[in-house]
């Protein structure tokens, strides 16, 4: 009984390490908006075995930004030719603790979750606005009604090009600027967008 556990045993790491030897390193790329830069490697047998992974990196990895590192960016593979795995975003976020360094008690922290229609689904897209010191129930209010105004601007885009604009475009200067009219604010943050296909 011992011997057949032990051939048993040893058939198992046989097959193990056969299975490793098909594998093939796939170099997984950034998506077009950064250049289609390496974002390090993925194992697969064949290249169907690797489409739908997602590679998570800081957003300075990306950018070269020192000042963007506090964003994730979540890359899916979606074609793959030859060796190479290309992407596009399927979902960012900022840094818990980004958020946490930012409000401090004299602030109020104005949130608005909406989902933006996006070609081929919707992208669910949080959005921050801190102002400098406590702000009243209807400066809260007006400013959220901004934030979904601003977002509705993004409608009907790809969320790559959506992306883009959340994370390295004028989104947030152009609300800062808006909103700093209803109240003096300090920041403002995309903390999150998630693209969601539909069936």
């Amino acid at each position: 009984m011992a011997e057949q556990s032990k051939a048993q045993k040893a058939s198992a790491a046989r097959k193990t390490v056969d299975k490793w030897k098909k594998k093939k390193w796939f170099n997984v790329t950034a998506s077009k908006i950064f250049d289609k830069r390496p974002l390090g490697e993925t194992p697969g047998e064949k290249p169907k075995n690797v489409l739908g992974r997602t590679m998570k990196v800081t957003l300075d990895t990306v950018t070269g930004q020192r000042m963007k590192r506090d964003y994730s960016v979540s890359f899916k593979i979606n074609d793959v030719q030859g060796q190479t795995a290309s992407t596009v975003i399927s979902e960012f976020s900022v840094n818990k603790g980004t958020l946490g360094r930012t409000i401090r008690r004299r602030n109020s922290k104005v949130a608005l979750v909406d989902k933006v229609p996006v070609v081929g689904g919707e992208a669910m897209t949080t959005v921050v606005v801190i102002t400098e010191r406590k702000a009243t129930n209807i400066q809260k209010a007006t400013i959220r009604a901004m934030i979904k105004e601003q977002l509705a601007t993004l409608a009907g885009k790809d969320f790559e090009l959506l992306a883009q604009e959340l994370l390295l475009g004028n989104f947030s200067n152009d609300l800062f600027k808006k909103a700093s009219k209803i109240a003096p604010v300090k920041k403002v943050i995309v903390s999150k967008s998630t693209f969601t296909q539909t069936k």
